[in-house]
C-alpha cells in the first residue's frame, strides 16, 4: 500500500521533492496557492510578444540536474543562449566584462591594474577548489563558512575598490542582495564556477519543468495551506481553497517547499519531536531580499541584445541591473516589429519602497531612474510588465551553510523541508534540496 504525502508548494524544490516521491511508490497531492506551477521560476506570458514569455530565471552549463532533467524532457530544442557578458556602470560609464576573457579582465578600465590581476590570481585559485566550492550544496560547503562575509573575502583579494567594481557587480546584480550580508563562500564559489559557463532560458519559461516534474502527482492549484497539526501517526493539512472554503485532509507525511517564514508558519502547531528546535531556528532566522521586476520594450539599438547591464560601486543604486531580450512585438493590426524587452530591477531600497504600490505607481517612480544606470536609455520606453516577489532571494548569510547542513542530516518523517535558501537563491540548488527531502521521507541517503 502506497503511502500518501503532501507536497506543500509548487516551486522547483516542491515538484523536485514530488518527483522522487512519485518514482518511489508514493501518492503525492500537491498544494499550490498560485494558480500555476513553477515558484520563483515561473513566468509571465504576453501575447502581444513572441515569444510571449517573461523571463525570470535563468539556466546556467554547470548546473547538473537541471541539465539531466532538460535531457529528460527533450528540451534541449528549446534552450535560447544568452550572453554572458555583464556590462558594469561607474559614473554613467558602462563597460562589458566577459567571465570567459582574461584578457578583457585586464583591459577593464574600472579596476586598477593591481586589483585586476589579483583578482584573475583568486579566480585560478578558487577554481582549482571547484569541487569543494560547490555554489548548491551545504554539505560541501559547511566548513568553509568561517563567520566572513563576501564583502570582506573581496577586500582580502582585491582592495575595497577592486571589489566594488570586480566580484561586487556580480553578486549584487544576479541577487539584489548586500555583499556585507553574505557568506564568503557564496562568493567564492561564484569565481570558481561562472567562468566559461554558458547562460540559458528555456522559451516558453522556466516552469515547464515543474509542470513535467509534477507528473504522476494529483496538483491542486488554489489552494493556499494554512497549517499542519499531528493527526494520529501522520500529517492533517489544513487549507483554504480558491472558493475561500476551508477543509483538512490527512497524510502520512509531508514536504513544506514554501518559502522559510511561510514554512516557520504553517508548522508553529508542531511539536519539537516533529520539527526539531534546530530546523525551527533556521526556519525562522531566513531572511529574503524582495524582487521587484519592471519590463520595457524599446526599439533594437538603443541598448545591446542579449545584455547583463548591472551597476558597480559599494551604494544601494536606484537601479541595480538591467537584462535585455530579443521580442517581436505583434501589433493589433498583425503587424510584427522587432523590440528588446528590458528587465529593470531597481536597488534595495527603493524595490522595499515600492513593493506592493500597484504597477502604476511603481513605472511612474522607476521610468525615471533608467538613464542612472544607461545614460542613453530611450526618451519613451514603453512600461510593458511589471512583477514583484516579496520572498525574492534567500540571503545566504555567514553561519547559514553550517546551519543548513545540520537542517539537512537531521530531516526525518513525518514532516521534512526544501527550498532554494538551504543554500543558494538558484533552481539548481531548490532541485537538490527537493531531492534530498524526498530521500528523507523515503529513507535514502542524503546524498
Amino acid at each position: 500500500m502506497s503511502r500518501r504525502t503532501a507536497v506543500i508548494g509548487g516551486g522547483m524544490a516542491g515538484t523536485a521533492a514530488a518527483k522522487r516521491l512519485v518514482a518511489a511508490g508514493h501518492e503525492v497531492v500537491v498544494f499550490e496557492a498560485a494558480d500555476g506551477l513553477g515558484g520563483r521560476a515561473r513566468s509571465w506570458h504576453r501575447p502581444e510578444i513572441e515569444p510571449d514569455v517573461g523571463i525570470n530565471l535563468m539556466y546556467v552549463s554547470f548546473y547538473p540536474r537541471m541539465s539531466a532533467l532538460i535531457r529528460e524532457y527533450g528540451l534541449e530544442g528549446d534552450l535560447v543562449k544568452i550572453s554572458s557578458n555583464v556590462h558594469i556602470s561607474k559614473r554613467g560609464r558602462v563597460v562589458g566584462l566577459s567571465s570567459d576573457s582574461p584578457l578583457d579582465l585586464l583591459r577593464y578600465p574600472h579596476a586598477s591594474f593591481r586589483d585586476r590581476v589579483a583578482f584573475l590570481f583568486a579566480t585560478l585559485r578558487e577554481v582549482r577548489r571547484r569541487e569543494e566550492l560547490d555554489l548548491f550544496d551545504p554539505l560541501k560547503t559547511e566548513h568553509l563558512d568561517d563567520g566572513a562575509t563576501a564583502a570582506e573575502y573581496g577586500a582580502r583579494i582585491t582592495s575595497a575598490a577592486g571589489f566594488d567594481y570586480l566580484l561586487r557587480p556580480q553578486i549584487e546584480g544576479f541577487w539584489n542582495f548586500a555583499s556585507e550580508g553574505v557568506s564568503a563562500v557564496h562568493a567564492r564559489a561564484l569565481l570558481a564556477w561562472l567562468g566559461g559557463s554558458d547562460f540559458f532560458v528555456l522559451r516558453n519559461g522556466m516552469e515547464v519543468l515543474s509542470e513535467r516534474n509534477a507528473e504522476g502527482a494529483k496538483v491542486r492549484l488554489g489552494h493556499e495551506v494554512t497549517g499542519l497539526r499531528e493527526a494520529g501517526g501522520g500529517i492533517s493539512v489544513g487549507f483554504r481553497g480558491g472558493d475561500g472554503n476551508e477543509g483538512a485532509e490527512e497524510f502520512d507525511s509531508a514536504v513544506v517547499a514554501t518559502p522559510a517564514p511561510i514554512a516557520a508558519r504553517i508548522t508553529g502547531g508542531l511539536d519539537e519531536a516533529v520539527v526539531p528546535a534546530a530546523a525551527r531556528a533556521f526556519l525562522e532566522t531566513q531572511e529574503y531580499e524582495p524582487a521587484l521586476s519592471m519590463s520595457y520594450l524599446v526599439d533594437p539599438g538603443a541598448l545591446p541584445k542579449s545584455a547583463h547591464i548591472v551597476a558597480g560601486g559599494a551604494d544601494d543604486p536606484p537601479l541595480r541591473n538591467m537584462i535585455t531580450y530579443e521580442r517581436t512585438l505583434i501589433g493589433e493590426d498583425g503587424g510584427r516589429s522587432e523590440k528588446l524587452l528590458v528587465f529593470c530591477y531597481p536597488g534595495r531600497a527603493n524595490t522595499r519602497r515600492l513593493l506592493g504600490q500597484g504597477s502604476e505607481r511603481q513605472f511612474a517612480e522607476v521610468t525615471p531612474l533608467l538613464k542612472t544606470l544607461w545614460p542613453d536609455f530611450p526618451e519613451d520606453p514603453r512600461p510593458f510588465q511589471a512583477a514583484e516577489r516579496p520572498y525574492g532571494f534567500p540571503i545566504p548569510a555567514p553561519g547559514r551553510y553550517r546551519a543548513s547542513a545540520r537542517v539537512i542530516r537531521e530531516q526525518r518523517g513525518p514532516v521534512v523541508f526544501c527550498g532554494d535558501y538551504f543554500n543558494s537563491p538558484t533552481t539548481e540548488a531548490a532541485l537538490l534540496s527537493g531531492y534530498r527531502a524526498a530521500d528523507a521521507l523515503a529513507g535514502g541517503p542524503t546524498t
